[in-house]
């Protein structure tokens, strides 16, 4: 053996050994992007962003930056597929001609390492008190005044090092760092489909065993018998003398052509060299295509866009001694909502579990299907350019909260990933009423992206506080509005006895042990300063860009009962306004007996959608037909009187509801951005 040879041999055992050693100490743990730090890369200015070893979901509304981050790491590692990467000036942040992308690689294992050894960067960890070694990727690309073909040619660098001074990455170990991608609008059809550079090749290509000699051979063999097989058809022998012919007669009489019908490579597999054999391995692959079943070939979208995903999700758990790395932009693309469930399912399940490869992926969405069951510590909010992880050292959340949180944030409740504002709500009645007020006041929940939540319970604080971060210094720029109750009674809703048609409630002492009863929950039972505590209790979660709007007396149907929209209500609960005079004088009593006929859950509802149907009726303004041969100065003038008599309506009803329904409403339908760093002293002072 050189001696060439039995040093890399010796230093390949030295890896092993060294290998046995990380994995004691590293545990399942595997090399993974623990950070990414982007600088003036499409609409990111400065973002720094905290990758988890396994799932990463990616959420947020339509250009927050969950695409550019994507692509981002894309561009700094290239894909294992036959896709051409190509830096656009469009990639540049506006008014920048440099823009840098760095990759923070940790968790490397010994047997990784030897493929990048010189690239490697050893610094202290003060949180583990030990020094780590990582690897840092860093991509810079730059705008020059050199101009081809009416393009500004851009100069890029590939450097390894914590600044990026350091060597330059090599082609090795970027095709060895590669991302398994799958773009938003694939073609999950033509990458299974037989052709040329198929990703159906490339992936068996790539599978362990095909990099087996004795399997390719026998792959080979089986192909050249079935070449045989064919050459000794009749038909194709018939053929083929008939094309000899044919060339004899249109050729030179000395020329000796010996036509040959072949399905790929040659017939004699020792004649073939090992890039031959390589080469005519390629070409069998690409000769074949992947179905899902094979009684049924046709297929529609959605399980030919499950089978491909399938398929590489098998590559990367080949790939677990290397690095498996996933990119997946909108998974949900063709799925309906149980396939998207079991496609994540099987993420969380299939890798890095006990005995299974760690898998390392980031997943863009839309859907809140699998936003609901992500872990929540998993999920990434995008926004306005900025990153906010929902992990525990970053959230407000406690542990209970995440618990809870995964058991109840279901997909009606997960749109509020997707919003920018958010408004909580504790019951039925708001979740119904709140939309349409706002539509009739001007402001469509839907024209300003705001998503309603209704937690059904006093639970809105946890689902308040995924927006609020740790660093107060750092916000979540999405408005989140909670709606919320006083709950305390009025004492005339208690009920006095025999020929009391105004109260129902009963009020009950303490025992003599002092606890029990419902002293607390009669609003008479607080003085001034108490009521205030008891109010600012309730507010208690506000901070940030988290706020709570506190209903002025009992709850939200009961100040609609007691202000100017008695009259509609009463409506609503008894069907018209006949008997209405019957009723006592008093607006307090009015508002209690009222409330009393709709205090269930279940009747809330039913009136608050007959309430819905009131308030339209009364509040949209009709639209006059045109008259007949209408110019255009007529058609303006009804058109301004239609939107004057809106704006009329709009103000009337404004000054019907309640105050604090319409400073909610107000604040997540501000056109302002939300801020995403506390206010200066002045402003406050402002």
């Amino acid at each position: 053996m050189p001696k060439s040879a039995e040093k890399k041999s010796e230093a390949h055992w030295i890896f092993d050994i060294l290998e046995m050693v990380s994995s004691f100490y590293l545990g399942t743990q595997s090399m993974h992007i623990a950070q990414v730090h982007i600088k003036n890369f499409r609409l990111f200015d400065d973002l720094s962003l905290s990758l988890g070893p396994g799932l990463n979901l990616i959420v947020g509304e339509n250009n927050s930056g969950k695409t550019s981050l994507v692509d981002a790491i894309r561009y700094t590692l290239e894909t294992n597929s036959s896709e051409w990467v190509k830096i656009q000036e469009s990639d540049f942040r506006r008014g920048q001609s440099r823009f840098s992308i760095q990759l923070k690689f940790e968790a490397i294992t010994v047997r990784q390492a030897r493929v990048f050894v010189e690239h490697i960067t050893h610094e202290e960890v003060l949180e583990k008190r030990e020094r780590c070694s990582a690897l840092y990727v860093t991509l810079t690309a730059e705008l020059t005044d050199h101009v081809a073909r009416g393009v500004r040619y851009i100069r890029t660098e590939l450097r390894s090092g914590r600044n990026g001074t350091g060597p330059t990455i090599e082609r090795e170990v970027r095709a060895y760092l590669s991302a398994t991608y799958l773009r938003p609008l694939r073609d999950a059809e033509s990458e299974l489909t037989a052709s040329r550079g198929s990703r159906l090749s490339q992936v068996l290509h790539s599978s362990k065993s095909l990099r087996e000699a004795t399997n390719v051979i026998g792959l080979l063999t089986a192909l050249i018998n079935a070449n045989k097989s064919i050459l000794g058809n009749q038909a194709i022998k018939k053929s083929l003398n008939q094309i000899q012919q044919q060339i004899r007669s249109i050729s030179f009489a000395n020329s000796t052509f010996r036509p040959a019908i072949e399905i790929v490579g040659g017939t004699d597999i020792n004649r073939l060299s090992e890039a031959e054999r390589k080469q005519m391995c390629r070409a069998i692959l690409e000769k074949l295509q992947l179905l899902i079943d094979e009684e049924d070939r046709q297929q529609g979208l959605g399980y030919s866009n499950l089978l491909f995903m399938a398929t590489e999700l098998l590559l990367l758990e080949q790939e677990q001694d290397d690095f498996p790395f996933l990119l997946i932009e909108e998974p949900e693309a063709h799925l309906h909502p149980q396939l998207q469930m079991k496609f994540l399912k099987a993420l969380r399940d299939d890798f890095g579990q006990l005995g299974m490869p760690s898998l390392q992926s980031i997943l863009t969405t839309h859907s809140p299907n699998l936003a609901s069951k992500a872990p929540l510590e998993s999920v990434i909010i995008m926004a306005r350019g900025q990153a906010f992880p929902l992990r525990p050292t970053d959230t407000a959340l406690d542990s209970d909260d995440y618990v809870f949180l995964e058991k109840f944030l279901d997909v009606t409740k997960s749109n509020l990933f997707f919003a920018r504002a958010v408004l909580i709500v504790e019951g039925d009645a708001e979740n119904i009423l709140l939309p349409t007020i706002a539509e009739l006041l001007g402001k469509p929940l839907e024209d300003y992206g705001v998503s309603i939540v209704n937690v059904g319970s006093t639970a809105y604080a946890r689902y308040a506080k995924i927006f609020q971060r740790k660093d107060s210094r750092r916000w979540i720029p999405i408005r989140v509005m909670c709606v919320r109750d006083l709950d305390l009674w009025p004492r005339r809703a208690e009920f006095r006895g025999d020929g009391d048609t105004i109260g129902f409630k009963k009020a009950i002492p303490k025992k003599a042990n002092g606890k029990g009863g419902n002293e607390d929950c009669w609003i008479d039972f607080y003085d001034t300063k108490a009521l205030q505590d008891f109010k600012d209790l309730r507010r208690k979660i506000r901070g940030q860009n988290v706020e709570v709007e506190l209903s002025a007396r009992w709850t939200f149907e009961y100040c609609l009962a007691l202000g100017s929209l008695f009259a509609l209500l009463y409506e609503a609960v008894n069907g018209s306004n006949e008997d209405i005079d019957t009723l006592p004088t008093d607006p307090e009593e009015r508002a209690i007996y009222l409330y009393g006929l709709i205090e269930s859950p279940s009747r809330k509802t039913e009136v608050a959608y007959r309430l819905v149907s009131l308030l339209r009726k009364t509040f949209t303004p009709a639209r006059s037909a045109p008259l007949p041969n209408e110019d255009a100065t007529a058609s303006e003038e009804r058109e301004q009187a239609f939107q004057a008599r809106a704006a009329q309506l709009q103000q009337e009803l404004r000054d019907k509801l309640p105050c604090y329904i319409v400073r909610a409403i107000d604040y997540v339908t501000n056109n302002a951005e939300a801020p995403m760093l506390p206010p200066t002293a002045e402003a406050v002072q402002c």
